[in-house]
């Protein structure tokens, strides 16, 4: 067995040196494909049925780049709600409340299903850092010490609740739609 090659039979390995460091050639797989091997359905009911599993099938698949799209209205909404809040008032208030739940409700629509944990999970920390950062941003001479900026962390928590709760729900909600809407068409 020194000089045959392995899984080859004798009279093929014999002629043939092991050579160290030399990949054996791959065996040769048939050519038919499992799609080959299916049969086509025997009557007409049959081949609407399939028809419909396959248009189902393709209405649950997301479209390609929405992840990054949805993303964006979860992190980029919030931030210019913040902004024109704190250029038109004293920080994060009503247009930075509607555009979260807004960008929120709109990301929920768009992602897919296995991204609905994050949408879902993410308006506490996204309405906590926004409302820090613009904060900051505008009063960074009062934040020189670590009272006040503690103090007002936790002010900026108690007054960012509503929003947050308000974005989860609304992401909730637009899951809860999904959910209903593509099961819609199967029945038990």
């Amino acid at each position: 067995m020194a000089g045959q090659w392995a899984g080859a039979p004798a009279e093929e390995a014999e002629g043939h040196a092991e050579v160290p460091g030399q990949r054996r050639a791959p065996a040769e797989r048939p050519t038919t494909r499992r799609a080959d091997l299916r049969r086509a359905p025997q009557s007409p009911a049959g081949a609407r049925r399939d028809g419909r599993r396959a248009c189902r099938a393709h209405n649950r698949r997301p479209a390609r780049g929405t992840g990054g799209t949805a993303a964006l209205l979860v992190l980029v909404l919030p931030l210019v709600g913040a902004l024109l809040d704190q250029l038109f008032g004293s920080g994060p208030g009503w247009t930075f409340g509607v555009l979260t739940v807004l960008g929120t409700a709109a990301a929920a629509w768009l992602s897919s299903r296995a991204g609905w944990w994050w949408v879902v999970t993410a308006p506490p920390p996204v309405v906590l850092v926004v409302t820090a950062a613009t904060q900051l941003l505008a009063d960074s001479s009062k934040y020189q010490d670590g009272k006040a900026l503690a103090t007002d962390a936790a002010r900026w928590a108690i007054h960012g609740f509503p929003v947050m709760a308000s974005a989860v729900a609304a992401a909730v909600a637009v899951v809860s739609v999904r959910v209903v809407r593509e099961s819609g068409g199967r029945r038990a």
